[in-house]
């Protein structure tokens, strides 16, 4: 995870600054680790370096703190240091530093927020990877949702991401599908573990208009365009969701039809890692935390699921030097074995990554929804993206943590008021738009930011916030990244916005036109000052929710 110093060029020249103090104050070099007062009244920055000080150097840390006051030299940028508490060090930037912040989010544009990482990985993320055999359901939406904008979040602090759907097209689950649609197709009854719903009436007409006479076609081999019919619509629904997966990694295709699962069995028994018990051969994943040992392969020879999976796992490997599963709640039972896999395979365990996920429930007016008539069993992910839409689904399913059960209530999240926050923030921010727009209309001349912002005029509480929070936003889209924590942008996003709306009701730009409007400041050499820098202002806080925004792949618009 990126430092406040390495995101910001002003705290890296104070940290150098600071570090020299202590040097010339005969002290023991310390890390300043910066962190922000939860009061503004209390600085912009503050070190606690003085408190860790006090036992290495035996001395009152009010004692350190003042001497390392008495040796520093302060950066133009900051304005003032003071001495708070037990031997706080509390920084203010100055009017230099503010105006720098705002120009540098204007020049950076879209960019702004985003960084480079001091290490940077090649990360495989795998996520929602549904069996091929139905539509979507609609819980999978939130692993979609929240995959798609960890990946992006990995990408905006300069990781080579690669977001990847695992195609379970091969195994029993195939055949069965295949049986289903060929007994649908003949018009004979199903059995008990056959597939149900209308969803397979309409594939077994579309194969059937395709292909012609599915009954030439044994189940195996029906099976096979079935999954991948459905793997079409499957991807169609996620790409209705502005999910775009790079790969689908077919497990038939890459891994039964190269060999690589005989591979990576072949590898295992060379790392030692293997044992064999009445025919059957074992992973010794007991030995490697799991609770007990995984068969590789059955006694008819036949590979296992679980060998897939390390087959899996070691070709992914090759491409990545991250791998990263985000699994539904259901898997938890899985993590074990596939650190133990990790670990037969050589695969360092900081190199894997595996989140699990709370599951769901979709209720309507506080009540369960029931089943989807197409889907059978579920309600499916495209019947609640068309109702309540992309932006809505994608906010509301990033907006806890993954720790959490999720109540997706279907009326709540598409009341149109300030209460829903994925309409309360993209309000925010086609409000900025209004308001620049209006500036703009009304033949206002904002001038250029670098010459005519002078942020000394910006001191009401609600402007300080909009600039504080500009400067901040870098390091909320590192922190989470690095903690893989799409609820910490979504709550940025709307305290941002709540700072905004009381700028917008404490601080016009404008004169109302009762008060002459922009006529009003001609002549008014301050009022003009101060509207230019209420302007860019107010041109910077849209650029940064726009920003986060589209982090999250949520649509941020000009009007409402």
């Amino acid at each position: 995870m990126a430092t406040p110093t390495d995101l910001d060029p002003v705290l890296a020249d104070l940290d150098q600054r600071l570090r020299a103090a202590l040097a010339a104050a005969e002290l023991p070099d310390a890390d300043p680790d910066f962190e922000r007062p939860r009061d503004p009244d209390h600085g912009d920055w503050a070190t606690a370096m003085a408190l860790r000080l006090a036992k290495p150097a035996k001395r009152n840390p009010r004692e350190i703190a003042q001497a390392v006051v008495d040796a520093l030299e302060l950066p133009d940028a900051v304005s003032s240091v003071e001495i708070a508490g037990p031997g706080f060090l509390n920084f203010r930037f100055g009017d230099a530093y503010w105006h720098d912040v705002v120009v540098r989010v204007l020049d950076a544009a879209g960019s702004w927020g985003r960084t480079q990482a001091a290490e940077t990985e090649k990360v495989n993320v795998e996520f929602v990877s549904a069996n091929p055999t139905g539509p979507l359901h609609a819980g999978a939406g939130r692993w979609a949702a929240t995959g798609d904008a960890i990946a992006e979040l990995l990408s905006a602090v300069g990781h080579d991401v690669e977001r990847e759907y695992y195609v379970n097209d091969a195994g029993e689950q195939v055949r069965l599908f295949g049986e289903t649609v060929a007994l649908v197709h003949a018009g004979e009854a199903l059995g008990e573990d056959h597939y149900k719903g209308d969803y397979v009436t309409e594939l077994t007409g579309e194969l059937a208009e395709e292909h012609g006479d599915l009954a030439a076609l044994d189940a195996d081999a029906l099976g096979a365009l079935a999954v991948e019919a459905m793997r079409v619509h499957i991807e169609e629904s996620l790409e209705d969701m502005g999910v775009h997966f790079d790969t689908w990694f077919s497990e038939r295709q890459r891994l039964h039809e190269t060999g690589a699962i005989e591979d990576t069995i072949a590898d295992l028994r060379e790392r030692g890692v293997t044992r064999e018990n009445e025919g059957a051969l074992f992973l010794r994943t007991s030995e490697h935390g799991d609770d007990k040992d995984r068969v590789l392969v059955r006694s008819d020879g036949r590979p296992t699921y679980f060998a897939a999976d390390c087959a899996y796992m070691r070709d992914k490997w090759s491409r990545a030097d991250r791998l990263y599963y985000l699994l539904g709640a259901d898997h938890h039972g899985y993590v074990a074995r596939l650190k133990a896999a990790a670990d037969c395979l050589g695969i360092p365990p900081e190199a894997l990554e595996i989140r699990i996920g709370q599951l769901v429930n979709l209720l309507r007016s506080g009540e369960p929804v029931k089943m989807s008539k197409r889907a059978g069993e579920f309600v499916t992910l495209t019947e609640v993206v068309d109702e309540v839409g992309v932006d809505v689904a994608r906010y509301h399913f990033l907006r806890q943590s993954l720790d959490s059960t999720i109540d997706f209530d279907l009326d709540e999240v598409t009341k149109q008021s300030s209460e829903n926050p994925v309409y309360y923030v993209q309000y925010a921010h086609a409000r900025i738009a209004s308001v620049i727009a209006k500036a703009d209309d009304e033949g206002f001349d904002p001038g250029k930011p670098s010459d005519d912002l002078d942020t000394s005029v910006l001191t009401t509480a609600p402007e300080i916030a909009l600039l504080r929070g500009l400067a901040a936003f870098p390091g909320v889209v590192d922190e989470a990244a690095e903690q893989r924590a799409t609820q910490r942008l979504t709550r940025f996003i709307e305290e941002y916005a709540a700072e905004f709306q009381r700028f917008y009701t404490e601080c016009r730009i404008l004169p109302p036109a009762s008060e002459g409007g922009v006529d009003a400041l001609a002549g008014d050499e301050a009022a003009t000052t101060l509207a230019r820098s209420r302007y860019w202002l107010a041109v910077a806080a849209k650029q940064v929710l726009g920003n986060a925004l589209a982090l999250l792949r949520v649509s941020a618009p000009e009007s409402m």
